[in-house]
């Protein structure tokens, strides 16, 4: 991304070609690839590889201001847009940081017990928010908190660092207003970002899920359920399983509406390939926020990235998509703005559109 917002070439491959010692083509692919399914570049040309060009889209061009990782960023600036940042920042925080939860081999039972409490019956991602929220509001000391509870202190106060440098990097391009979130101080107010309005939505867990989506993105898992309530997860076709780590994986039975799954981190090993710090997202989420949308309007089916298929009115998808346009006009048009200011008065209804249909 930095060679494209520099403008040093059209082609990030020709350009490391000419490298004292050039990266090999497998890896340049490889990051490419990420910021594809990112969303943070577009290719143009055909035919081979080394004659085909990119350039940055709308989105890319505001993560290459964030020196962050590029599907952290984006779930930064999606949680700013849709106005439930305080949760994304520590989802974001938690996911570029260590596990709050520390291992205790001689009192395993009781630590398992201890951390059980702050658990989310359906989403490792919100409970980390609820790890951050007990520990950012006890009045007991940071690390005795930790220690009675069975945490990580060091990793705690990483995210803690973690989620002001985001605030701090959300503020300086523009997407969060300073004051809003900091008032007259330079760092943050727990109770003024709470209540400001960029995060006005961060009690609709739906939002907060299809934020995550908008970031983690081609992490998506199918779980198909029998009627003998057996269940199998799918990523195409690769059978996938939760891994005990996960909240999901003592789960017997789902909701129906539970067929979409979001992971952040895929192990794999001789037998199975296991998924950790999952939740379950909406489809509507996939079509706003995943890959290519093919509308079969016969079939009232909608295929999303050419395999997930969801069932749905052709109207609706063809709602979805064009919906997919405006947030692409929105970023855009910010690129454009002078400051932050105005950035209220940009389709705001559109905005809040997209937030009544994750949250209804």
């Amino acid at each position: 991304m930095s060679i494209l917002a520099s403008g040093f070439a059209k082609s990030c491959m020709d350009f490391l070609g000419q490298a004292p010692q050039p990266p090999s083509t497998e890896s340049v692919q490889a990051a490419m690839n990420v910021l594809y399914d990112v969303g943070a570049i577009e290719k143009t040309g055909t035919g081979d590889i080394m004659q085909q060009s990119e350039h940055l889209t709308p989105l890319g061009f505001h993560l290459a201001k964030l020196p962050v990782d590029v599907k952290l960023g984006k779930m930064l600036i999606f949680g700013a847009l849709f106005r439930c940042i305080d949760p994304i920042l520590t989802i974001a925080a938690s996911l570029s940081s260590k596990s709050p939860f520390a291992a205790f081999v001689h009192d395993a039972a009781v630590a398992k017990a201890k951390q059980k409490v702050f658990a989310d019956p359906d989403s490792d991602f919100m409970t980390y928010c609820n790890v951050w929220d007990a520990y950012e509001t006890s009045t007991i000391a940071s690390r005795r908190f930790c220690q009675e509870n069975y945490l990580n202190h060091i990793a705690l106060r990483e995210i803690g660092d973690a989620r002001r440098q985001f605030l701090d990097l959300l503020c300086g391009i523009g997407f969060l207003d300073r004051n809003a979130v900091m008032g007259n101080g330079s760092r943050i107010d727990p109770e003024l970002l709470k209540s400001c309005h960029f995060n006005r939505h961060a009690k609709k867990t739906e939002v907060v899920h299809a934020v995550i989506c908008a970031g983690l993105y081609p992490n998506v898992l199918h779980l198909k359920q029998s009627p003998s309530m057996n269940y199998t997860m799918w990523h195409k076709e690769e059978r996938i399983y939760f891994h005990g780590a996960s909240v999901n994986a003592a789960k017997k039975r789902f909701l129906s509406s539970e067929n979409w799954v979001l992971f952040h981190e895929k192990f794999g090993t001789p037998n199975r390939t296991s998924v950790s710090t999952t939740a379950f997202v909406h489809p509507f989420a996939l079509l706003l926020f995943g890959g290519s949308v093919f509308v079969k309007h016969t079939e009232r089916t909608v295929i999303v990235d050419n395999w997930m298929s969801i069932g749905m009115s052709a109207q609706t998808g063809v709602i979805l998509r064009e919906l997919r346009k405006k947030v692409e006009i929105f970023l855009q048009r910010m690129i454009k703005c002078a400051d932050n200011s105005e950035i209220e008065q940009l389709d705001s209804s559109m905005i809040d559109g997209i937030i009544k249909i994750l949250s209804s």
